[in-house]
């Protein structure tokens, strides 16, 4: 069974896009799901499993909405990400979000989201089933925000927020957590002062386990691309085994754009996109900014290469290649 990599159709054998994806024009928005005001929300006010008192709605997105909460018991603040009803009573769906929750609790890393809880709860009557994942709340601005509101950033600030994303990777990968879904949306940047910034990877909803000895049965329906069209690596596109090297792709084009200003592949319909990812060579990004040291020029392109053993083999190589191509151009 094979399934349209946008809009999730379920496809002929043969095909391998909806004809309504291919006849609509891609967008980099996210999917929104319709849930209550905040007036109406009747979460707001709750305290959960004794411990999490609900305060105010901050978020939403296609898979549910995101809380701020205070601990009773310690009196600081979290985040309490809850998953949509019907996806908490749909077996597949709750199952990718427990395992976001078992991802992210084998992390520990200043640059990955801590991870502090996680708890489900059954039907009860008209009360439909809930899952809930607590987490650590952040205050900063996702990479998308800042792409938007300065368009390129400073090549020394993208380097310095570059080394911190690959060492959160790196120990990711460590653990045999493959993130899939990269992009600036899942980037945060808190801000501690004028000269300091933090950069943290979130949302490892999409992460496969690679258990070394293990036999791991993918949730995801084999034929059906999981991530984010524009920052996909060819081997997602052709259904092929994902490792660390698939993130260090992703990686690259998120480098591009904050260098840039731009994705280094566009098109229309995701079969287009698709093609270029799989077959076209992206452009040089010192094409783009002429300023740009050729070091990192080139360590951009060699993250973008098309067949993953062209590619660092670790997020620390990338990370490595970079700060060279900025030392190099001092």
């Amino acid at each position: 069974m094979r399934f349209c990599p946008l809009d999730g159709t379920e496809l002929p054998q043969a095909r391998t896009t909806s004809s309504t994806t291919i006849a609509r024009r891609i967008t980099r928005e996210e999917p929104r799901v319709e849930l209550p005001s905040a007036g109406q929300d009747p979460l707001i006010g709750q305290v959960l499993e004794g411990k999490y008192h609900i305060q105010s709605r901050i978020g939403q997105g296609a898979t549910g909405a995101i809380y701020r909460a205070e601990r009773i018991n310690i009196g600081d603040a979290v985040a309490v990400k809850v998953l949509k009803p019907e996806l908490a009573e749909d077996y597949a769906a709750s199952e990718r979000f427990r395992r976001e929750a078992l991802a992210l609790g084998r992390i520990r890393h200043p640059n990955v989201i801590a991870i502090y809880d996680y708890f489900e709860q059954p039907r009860q009557g008209d009360r439909p089933a809930s899952i809930f994942l607590v987490m650590e709340l952040l205050s900063g601005k996702t990479l998308r925000d800042i792409l938007r509101q300065e368009h390129v950033l400073d090549i020394r600030r993208t380097v310095r927020l570059m080394v911190q994303i690959c060492a959160a990777l790196h120990v990711a990968h460590e653990r045999n957590v493959i993130h899939r879904d990269l992009k600036p949306e899942n980037i945060m940047v808190e801000q501690y002062d004028r000269q300091q910034e933090m950069a943290k990877v979130i949302d490892f909803g999409l992460a496969r386990l690679r258990m070394t000895g293990k036999l791991i049965k993918t949730l995801t329906e084999q034929g059906r691309v999981a991530g984010t069209p524009y920052y996909m690596a060819p081997e997602q596109w052709m259904d092929r085994p994902l490792d660390a090297r698939t993130d260090v792709y992703a990686l690259g084009i998120i480098c591009y754009e904050m260098l840039t200003g731009r994705v280094p592949f566009h098109a229309d319909t995701v079969m287009q996109l698709a093609n270029k990812h799989v077959k076209m060579p992206p452009r040089p990004p010192i094409e783009l900014r002429r300023e740009l040291p050729l070091g990192i020029s080139q360590a951009i392109l060699r993250a973008l290469a098309k067949q993953p053993q062209d590619r660092p083999s670790t997020t620390l190589e990338l990370a490595d290649a970079l700060q060279r191509g900025l030392l190099g151009a001092a």
